[in-house]
């Protein structure tokens, strides 16, 4: 798998991250790897270069939903670390890759140290506010195969930004919050149409301009969101 640049890391001004980096891990994460549950103390912060990580919340009654998901734009434990320090969910790998770690004790010294890192993380916190309030509109709204390709052509863009994702059904369908035969049927209808197909644990996007149209519109309301965000200029409060 090839190694992308992280967003935040990139954020580091070069003298600061020059004191850190030799603390910095290189890891290889696996598809399937639980990074940490909920209740976890944060003991690192992960920077994916290529992974993809789901954030997952299990209900009571043994239900799961994917509550989010981050890759090279985004960072695990990155506010928690500097907050309770706990984790609130199950983060899962979905898309195995490379990705950065540091100490939690190192990266809150890497806060304190860095501006532009700041600076990042709070528009960071912007970012998916904006895509939560997006997909909470979204979930209520949009049917599920339009949901399906926004969510493939999410997961794509944050990790490989290629064509194939390795994922299940199950997979899918827990990032959705839907019963596996809803997107087994979703899966292939699209199929049929030729935008994508579904073999051996992996969606193949074969025509990623008739997923992208066949997409909701959140899709590119919150890729708008997010380069806005990104560019904006930022005065981050002190205290």
């Amino acid at each position: 798998m090839a190694t992308r640049r992280n967003w935040l890391l990139d954020a580091v001004e070069p003298s600061v991250r020059g004191r850190f980096e030799p603390r910095m891990r290189r890891v290889e994460l696996r598809r399937g790897e639980t990074l940490l549950q909920a209740g976890d103390e944060i003991r690192q912060v992960w920077f994916p270069q290529g992974a993809l990580v789901g954030l997952i919340s299990n209900m009571p009654g043994g239900e799961a939903v994917q509550t989010g998901m981050l890759g090279w734009d985004g960072a695990l434990g990155v506010f928690e670390a500097c907050g309770s320090r706990k984790s609130a969910f199950l983060a899962e790998v979905q898309v195995e890759g490379p990705a950065c770690c540091l100490a939690a004790d190192d990266y809150r010294r890497m806060y304190e140290a860095s501006e532009n890192l700041r600076t990042a993380v709070h528009k960071y916190v912007e970012i998916l506010l904006a895509e939560a309030r997006q997909f909470i509109a979204c979930n209520a709204l949009h049917a599920v195969e339009s949901r399906l390709c926004r969510s493939v052509l999410e997961a794509l863009e944050r990790s490989t930004d290629g064509r194939v994702l390795p994922t299940t059904q199950e997979m899918l369908a827990e990032m959705l919050g839907v019963q596996r035969t809803t997107v087994t049927a979703a899966v292939s209808q699209l199929q049929a149409q030729g935008a994508l197909r579904s073999v051996r644990g992996q969606i193949e996007v074969l025509d990623k301009a008739a997923l992208e149209r066949a997409a909701c519109c959140c899709h590119e309301a919150v890729r708008e969101a997010r380069a806005e965000i990104a560019a904006a200029h930022v005065h981050v409060c002190e205290d």
